[in-house]
């Protein structure tokens, strides 16, 4: 019997920006490769709701189908792509403090045992890693906007 193994980071901003900018950059899809370097291509063929895909191109990797799980405008998403070795999910959302809001970006996995050491490797560091300067691109272009 095979079992999962899961992998959680997340990266998180307090900032002046505006949810509604942040949020017009998330649902963006076309342009998400402008702040995430990881992104050699991103494709939504429809409209940035729960159920509706898109088609995302890693730098370096073949092109995957995203599922868009859950979208509650100006507050969060969430998107799912389940892969052969896995499932990756990735969870944005936004909350109000005050006169700021802060920007979470959390990447959760859950990989075959049988993938781990590969995963672990040579997939989880890129994720994990570009969490900070996606987090920190988007906000850098909603504070010029």
């Amino acid at each position: 019997m095979s079992h999962n193994v899961k992998f959680i980071a997340s990266y998180q901003v307090t900032t002046h920006a505006t949810a509604e900018t942040i949020w017009a950059l998330w649902a963006d899809v076309n342009n998400w490769d402008k702040w995430d370097s990881g992104i050699n291509n991103a494709e939504l063929h429809d409209e940035f709701k729960a159920g509706n895909k898109f088609s995302l191109t890693p730098q370096g990797g073949e092109p995957i189908l995203v599922t868009l799980k859950t979208v509650t405008p100006q507050k969060e998403f969430s998107d799912e792509t389940i892969l052969p070795f896995g499932v990756l999910r990735n969870i944005h959302y936004i909350e109000e403090i005050g006169q700021q809001i802060t920007v979470t970006h959390e990447v959760q996995a859950e990989i075959s045992q049988e993938a781990y050491g590969f995963f672990s490797k040579e997939i989880w560091p890129h994720m994990q890693g570009g969490l900070p300067e996606s987090v920190n691109n988007i906000l850098s272009l909603a504070v010029k906007k």
